[in-house]
């Protein structure tokens, strides 16, 4: 059982800085990390990076565990959902040469104008047909629990259950759960069995928080082992379920990111020797 590292929790970093997914896997070999997610927001241009980025990742030993897309389906244009489906078909060859068949998807937030099932049915509809692609490749899409239509438990499992496809399973976000309301040991009793992606993450309550919960709690991001997350209490039950995909680190806290890194690794590393 090993942790990965997803280029977001260095969004900061590559932003400010203009990384590249090559400058962040030569971040990764620095730090002695060989396990990471990549990001497609990060591109400068996939066409030309990608062999690259492939070659380095192979040449040094680091594995692409999943590939990530930023897609929303709650679109009233038909040729924006169009575009959202085309977001996660183009991430399968792309994905396949990284070596991984695992890609994260999204769902879309809830927008003026849209009731929850006029909402609801574009998510489905869209990922029906992105999961039947999948299944015809052989790759699996994990849907990220992430906003006010796929951010608890009970709204994940429903959709993967509609769209009814072993193609599409759950990335178990364990800090997004908070932003709902929820306690994340209550969703992972609802998800267990569909979870096919795991994204560490803690958060704890500050009045300052970046992030708003639907009951006006405000959270901030915070090393892993810190914060609310029963982190310890997630991984004990997922790996006594035989959960055998990904652990990837999001960090999402304040400061210097390479910090909170090292340290979201260090509390990871007394789970794996329990």
């Amino acid at each position: 059982m090993k942790l990965a590292l997803s280029m977001w929790s260095v969004h900061r970093i590559a932003r400010q800085q203009s990384w590249s997914a090559l400058d962040f896997l030569s971040f990764c070999r620095r730090e002695g990390i060989d396990r990471v997610e990549l990001l497609n927001v990060f591109w400068k241009n996939v066409k030309e990076e990608l062999p690259e980025v492939a070659e380095y990742a192979k040449r040094h030993g680091i594995r692409i565990v999943s590939y990530a897309v930023g897609n929303d389906f709650v679109q009233s244009d038909p040729a924006a959902r169009n575009e959202a489906l085309r977001q996660i078909t183009d991430a399968f060859p792309v994905a396949r040469t990284l070596g991984t068949g695992t890609i994260r998807v999204f769902s879309g937030n809830l927008k003026d104008g849209f009731t929850f099932d006029s909402a609801l049915a574009y998510i489905v509809g869209g990922l029906g047909e992105a999961a039947a692609e999948a299944e015809r490749q052989g790759l699996t899409l994990c849907l990220e629990n992430h906003g006010m239509l796929a951010g608890t438990g009970k709204q994940v499992l429903d959709i993967i259950e509609r769209v009814g496809s072993e193609a599409l399973r759950s990335t178990f976000d364990t800090g997004n759960f908070l932003l709902v309301g929820e306690n994340p040991l209550d969703a992972l009793d609802v998800l267990l069995p569909y979870i096919g992606h795991v994204h560490i993450k803690d958060f704890y309550e500050a009045p300052d928080g970046p992030y708003r919960s639907l009951e006006g709690k405000t959270f901030q991001g915070i090393e892993a082992g810190s914060g609310l997350v029963d982190l310890d209490v997630i991984v004990n039950r997922l790996n006594g379920a035989g959960y055998a995909g990904a652990y990837v680190l999001e960090y999402e806290g304040p400061g210097d990111e390479a910090a909170g890194i090292r340290a979201s690794y260090e509390y990871f590393g007394t789970l794996s020797r329990d």
